[in-house]
Parts: structure tokens; C-alpha cells; sequence
């Protein structure tokens, strides 16, 4: 049982680390890319890429979307990294419980 708890423990940090983890430049995305990525960051609450992610959207000037789309692209990033968090937290919510009901049970 000890192991199940160590695997769930291990997949909600993976879940935490790779909605946080950055792969790419921000340069590299494509608009509708980095409309998500503000969202995401926006979603997460990483007001540390936000002045990057600004910088990338000033120095492209007008892009090649819509700015409604953009603001979808934004709505789905948000709506995206949240439940990603509540998945993570759902997911420590139950290891809590199983170590604790473990710890009852004497295991």
C-alpha cells in the first residue's frame, strides 16, 4: 500500500512541475500558442513569465488573430491550468486520506 501512495504522491508532482514547467521559448509560439501560454500563466497564478510573455506581445505588434480569439485562446489556458490544480489537488486529497485511513488501520 505504501508503494500506491509513493506513485500517487509522485504523479500529482509531475501534475504540479509540468503545469508549471516551461519547454520552449516564448518566441517560438505561434499567436494562438501564446495566448494559451498567458492564460496558463494567468490560470497558474507564474506572475514570473507574465512581463516575458507582455514583452513577446508587444514586440509582435498586431497578431495574426483576432483579438476575441486571443481572449478564447486566454479563457481556455485559465480554464486549462485550473483543472489541471484541482486534478492535483484531488489527487493529494485522496493520498492524504489513504495515509491517514492506512495509519488507522495500523498498516
Amino acid at each position: 500500500m505504501n508503494k500506491k501512495i509513493s506513485v500517487i504522491s509522485f504523479l500529482a508532482t509531475v501534475i504540479v512541475i509540468s503545469g508549471c514547467a516551461q519547454e520552449k521559448p516564448i518566441s517560438s509560439y505561434d499567436d494562438a500558442g501564446l495566448c494559451i501560454l498567458k492564460g496558463q500563466a494567468m490560470g497558474y497564478g507564474n506572475t514570473e513569465i507574465m512581463p516575458k510573455i507582455q514583452a513577446e506581445f508587444a514586440s509582435r505588434g498586431e497578431l495574426s488573430i483576432s483579438n476575441a480569439d486571443c481572449d478564447t485562446y486566454i479563457q481556455t489556458g485559465k480554464q486549462s491550468a485550473q483543472v489541471d490544480m484541482q486534478t492535483t489537488r484531488d489527487i493529494i486529497d485522496r493520498s492524504q486520506r489513504s495515509q491517514a485511513i492506512n495509519a488507522i488501520q495500523g498498516y
